[in-house]
């Protein structure tokens, strides 16, 4: 048996041989703050996740500094947005960013980030990229679109990978985390009409009844006709399936298709 192969075998036991030192958390660490092996930290985290819909098929689409043009701009402009509101990034996933929210106003400033993360793809960045839609054939049928999704509760974050620079990275380990990402795939929603045709509804920001019951009331309902407030979440009827986890099948979900001023 070769050297490296008796290495994997030994660090693969380490882990699960030994408990963990659980340390509590009291801000977002950084990967300088979680050492490597059986240590983990556990903070109480909204996590937001954004996700380009589609993507593979709009690189395809495009020539790769097009695609970069896009994916930078819509990198700069979620990041921004979410730093105004403080919160962190913490992972870019090619075409989703993870990023996470800590303190007594975590809720209210990940669901601020997503309605205002909303506003700007839809106001600034969908019309820059119109015309690069329209222009080409491979991608007139498609859009620019993205899904969020948000959810709150106890992380575990490692520091996974192998020492040396740019090989390890922090690992956000929970449901809030997977939840986060899959409700940001739930985005459109085909709804009958009394005539027998299906109308395709758009819901980008999708948050768990935890995170809405800690919401303030600004970010609840809107004036409608500057008289009326009225609620901009509604309940989604709970489907399983190759999105949704059956562990959330006790979840209330709520979800919107509004947006925030910047």
């Amino acid at each position: 048996m070769s050297d490296f192969k008796d290495n994997l075998i030994n660090d693969t036991n380490y882990f699960f041989d030994g408990d963990y030192e659980t340390v509590q958390g009291r801000i977002i660490p950084s990967v300088d703050e979680v050492a490597f092996g059986r240590y983990g930290k556990e903070v109480e985290l909204a996590m937001l996740f954004i996700d380009v819909k589609e993507s593979t098929k709009i690189v395809d689409a495009f020539r790769l500094k097009t695609a970069a043009r896009m994916y930078q701009s819509f990198l700069r402009g979620v990041t921004l947005i979410a730093l105004k509101n403080d919160g962190e990034v913490r992972s870019f996933n090619g075409d989703g960013v993870l990023t996470t929210f800590y303190g007594d106003s975590k809720c209210n400033n990940a669901v601020r980030s997503a309605l205002q993360m909303m506003n700007f793809i839809n106001n600034i960045l969908k019309p820059k990229l119109k015309s690069y839609f329209i222009n080409n054939k491979q991608a007139q049928n498609l859009t620019f679109d993205c899904g969020i999704g948000i959810d709150v509760g106890n992380i575990f974050v490692v520091r996974g990978g192998a020492k040396g620079d740019d090989n390890n990275d922090l690992v956000w380990v929970g449901n809030p985390t997977n939840y986060a990402v899959k409700l940001s795939a739930q985005s459109k929603v085909a709804i009958k009409t009394t005539l027998g045709t299906d109308v395709t509804t758009v819901y980008n920001i999708h948050i768990t009844n935890r995170v809405y019951s800690n919401l303030k009331p600004e970010l609840k309902t809107i004036k409608s006709n500057g008289l009326l407030s009225v609620n901009i979440w509604n309940r989604q009827p709970l489907v399983l399936g190759a999105f949704l986890p059956s562990s959330l099948s006790t979840t209330t979900i709520y979800r919107t298709n509004k947006t925030l001023s910047l």
